[in-house]
């Protein structure tokens, strides 16, 4: 399947965008296999006044990390092309470090340690539950603006 490109409009009246707002600009990245969860997760990531892109496969998402920087990465724990551990692997090393939140069909204690284990940020069982994903979802996003902002005051 080939990667979707999904966009919220918004009016940005202005284009002199810094910091948090011009963070805010940059997609999140969803890959799943089942199109129910990854299309339930970019309607939570929509709701918060964010855009996403949605694909299927570790392979395709190498090479969106590749033309895109994203805010934070979906990613379910049961690509049909690695697992768990490779995919969070290759995809946090690509990133550059962005949080990468596992999306898992098991709501259960030990795949939720597994996967905090192996280098996750955090864990969503799906189909996604709204309130207790954004709230994981806002956590990854201050996270990411927190190491954005100690980055810029470095250099």
């Amino acid at each position: 399947m080939a990667p979707r490109l999904i966009f919220i409009a918004r009016d940005v009246g202005d284009f002199s965008l810094r910091g948090r707002e011009l963070l805010r600009t940059l997609p999140v990245l969803i890959i799943s296999s089942d199109p129910a969860h990854s299309d339930k997760a970019a309607e939570i990531v929509h709701e918060m006044d964010l855009q996403s892109v949605i694909c299927s496969s570790l392979t395709d998402a190498r090479s969106l990390i590749e033309r895109q920087t994203f805010q934070f990465v979906l990613c379910d724990d049961d690509l049909p092309d690695c697992n768990l551990r490779t995919s969070l692997k290759v995809v946090s090393s690509a990133t550059g470090g962005v949080p990468v939140i596992v999306l898992s069909h098991l709501a259960d204690w030990d795949a939720y340690l597994k996967a905090l284990s192996a280098g996750a940020f955090d864990y969503i069982a799906c189909p996604p539950e709204h309130a207790e994903s954004e709230r994981i979802l806002r956590l990854a996003l201050g996270q990411n603006q927190r190491a954005s902002r100690a980055s810029n005051t470095a250099a």
